[in-house]
This record gives structure tokens, C-alpha cells and sequence, in this order.
């Protein structure tokens, strides 16, 4: 099966990748190694695999090599993030980072990475999505919290919250 993706133009752009299902992970003493496959979308797989194992707080780093990479970056005026779509080159997953939390009841990454092409670009930003074109390997530190995410009203974003969080006042 050939991967189709659709750019910022609604193109259809066919990418010469075969998909392969499912992802590989073990259990270790500070959570998971999770080794994503050729095809496989990293934000939906990381909910994928936080569903799976009942995970309900966690951080992750990666690193790894993608395809289709789009982007995103949160304007703190528009309250609203610009996209871009980087192309379907291939690119190194130089760094994958983020946690896992609860929004609605449901597993959901926030994902900040660091990719770069065959000129020694890199390209950063929020992970809006990017499929494996080589491999993904993350380490996942479970927490014995549950995160979860509720709208601020203010920025208008979903803002990370703790149980038994204490606020800490500092002299200015």
C-alpha cells in the first residue's frame, strides 16, 4: 500500500513508502522503549500506544528519520497556530520530545521536534504530524500522575495539569 498525503494545496501527493503495521515496545524500569515502523504516523501511534497500555501521564524523547512533517507554531496574538508543511522529503529526526496527558478522558501527545534535511537544514516546532520513514525509537518515562489538559481560557489552548499541584510564589 502506497501512503498519501495531502499538502497545505490539497494536492494529492503519493510517497513511495510501504506501510507496515504496528510498532514494537518493551517494558523497562522507567517506563517503555516503543521502535515505531516504516508508515506509521508518530503522534497517532504515541495515542495509540498510550490507550493500549493505560498510560495516563508520561514524558518521551526520540529521535529517528520521517517523512510528510508538518509543523506548527502557537501565536500567542492570534491564539492560533501557523502551520507548515515541510514536504515529502525525507528528514532525520534529530529530536523528539513531549509528554502524555488526558483531554476528555483521552490519550493525547504534545509533541516539540527538531528535524533536518540533506543540506543540513533543521526545521523546528510543535509536531502536528510526520510519518516513520525509517524508524522512530522513543524511550517513554511513565509517572505515577495522571496528567490531564483543560482549556485556559485566556490563551486558549489546552494547559497541562497535575493532581495535588501546589503553587509555589516567588518575590519579585
Amino acid at each position: 500500500k502506497t501512503l498519501k498525503s495531502n499538502s497545505k494545496n490539497n494536492l494529492n501527493i503519493f510517497h513511495p513508502i510501504v506501510y507496515i503495521r504496528g510498532m514494537y515496545y518493551s517494558k523497562c524500569n522507567v517506563g517503555y522503549v516503543i521502535r515505531l515502523e516504516i508508515g506509521e504516523e508518530i503522534q497517532e501511534s504515541l495515542r495509540q500506544f498510550a490507550e493500549a497500555v493505560k498510560l495516563k501521564g508520561g514524558f518521551y524523547v526520540g529521535i529517528g528519520a520521517v517523512t510528510q512533517v508538518e509543523l506548527g507554531f502557537f501565536r500567542v496574538g492570534t491564539k492560533q497556530y501557523d502551520r507548515r508543511f515541510l514536504d515529502d522529503n525525507e528528514y532525520e529526526l534529530v529530536s523528539l520530545t513531549g509528554n502524555l496527558s488526558l483531554v476528555d478522558d483521552l490519550p493525547t501527545p504534545h509533541t516539540h521536534v527538531a528535524v533536518g534535511d540533506s543540506r543540513f537544514q533543521t526545521y523546528s516546532g510543535h509536531l502536528v504530524r510526520a510519518v516513520v520513514s525509517v524508524t522512530a525509537e522513543i524511550l517513554v518515562t511513565q509517572i505515577d500522575l495522571s496528567l490531564t489538559r483543560k482549556e485556559d481560557p485566556i490563551l486558549s489552548y489546552h494547559g497541562l495539569i497535575s493532581p495535588h499541584r501546589r503553587h509555589l510564589k516567588v518575590d519579585s
